[in-house]
């Protein structure tokens, strides 16, 4: 209703001053008397109200929506009343709706060709990659191999960033929740990224009970785990000796702890950490952070319903925690 006369107000002010100017008038002249002046202005006062009641009647839809705005996408098929200007809003909402419509699929069009071309680029690359590492065992032994095999280690890891951080979008159509031995799944990860606790000489150390389980996807939980590895032993070169791997069990919630025990995180980057892209002062020191790493892992972890948090204390380590809801039955 107020903006209802709000957009009449127009109307109302030019009534009563065309009604007070034609008073005065004729009350100058002396055409008219009190009585008449009372009924001149009952009257036109009734025609007025009864012009706006029938204004308010026909826009009464498109009002309720200018004031209390579009919820729903479908609410601009909703019917605005039968006065022109209300079929005419109802027409260029309805054309939006089409050209933004429009524009979606032809923004999803594009993201899936994008994706489609991730993925083929990077199961193509890991043809020559493969070739790579085979003709690199020849130099097995030699100084240089070590060097060689790192940089190989770093395409792999990074290949396997974009397949997953491409494949979360798609993301309900590729993961199965199951019951999985916590244990197990870290001892197949850590034997799986074993190169690099011998290369950096960090002992991985396992303390999780062989009876706890948790309901997750192992595919994408294993990933998330390799990650939490691969950044627990970089961070440490030159510092740490272990990286601890242990769990703990309430009533309400498992967690998963993975320890290390080197550089940290400064107190001002360690809000940022899950933002995508941020380096922070530790990925600029060492020079090869992307800065996707942790984004990735709170995603994939949000959409496993698994919370994630971080600890770290600078010069004394990192604690990153992935918390699953209690399996039950």
């Amino acid at each position: 209703m107020k903006l209802f006369l709000k957009h009449n107000k127009g109307y109302i002010a030019i009534y009563f001053l065309s009604l007070t100017l034609t008073i005065i008038y004729s009350n100058l002249n002396g055409f008219i008397g009190l009585s008449e002046i009372i009924y001149i202005i009952m009257f036109n006062t009734f025609i007025l109200l009864c012009f706006l009641a029938f204004r308010y009647y026909q826009n009464r839809q498109l009002y309720h929506l200018l004031e209390g705005g579009v919820n729903e996408l479908n609410d601009v098929f909703l019917d605005f009343g039968t006065s022109d200007l209300s079929q005419s809003i109802s027409q260029l909402l309805k054309k939006l709706h089409s050209l933004y419509k429009a524009q979606i699929q032809k923004g999803d069009k594009l993201h899936k060709e994008h994706l489609r071309f991730i993925n083929q680029w990077v199961h193509q690359m890991k043809t020559p990659l493969s070739v790579i590492q085979l003709q690199l065992q020849e130099f097995e032994g030699e100084e240089k191999y070590d060097n060689m095999q790192e940089e190989v280690n770093k395409l792999k890891e990074g290949l396997k960033m974009v397949l997953y951080f491409a494949r979360l979008d798609s993301f309900q159509k590729d993961f199965l929740v199951e019951r999985i031995s916590l244990k197990q799944l870290v001892r197949d990860t850590v034997n799986e990224e074993k190169k690099i606790f011998i290369r950096n000489r960090i002992i991985p150390r396992i303390e999780i009970d062989e009876n706890i389980e948790v309901y997750s996807d192992a595919k994408w939980l294993k990933f998330v785990l390799g990650q939490l590895i691969i950044n627990g032993v970089k961070y440490s070169k030159g510092k740490g000796k272990e990286l601890i791997i242990n769990a703990s069990e309430s009533e309400k919630e498992i967690r998963l702890n993975v320890i290390d025990k080197g550089i940290g995180i400064p107190v001002k980057d360690i809000k940022r950490v899950f933002d995508p892209f941020f380096t922070g002062e530790n990925g600029r020191k060492y020079g090869e952070s992307t800065g996707m790493g942790l984004y990735i892992i709170k995603e994939i972890s949000q959409k496993l319903e698994h919370e994630v948090e971080i600890q770290s204390t600078v010069n004394e380590g990192t604690i990153v925690t992935i918390k699953f809801k209690k399996a039950n039955g």
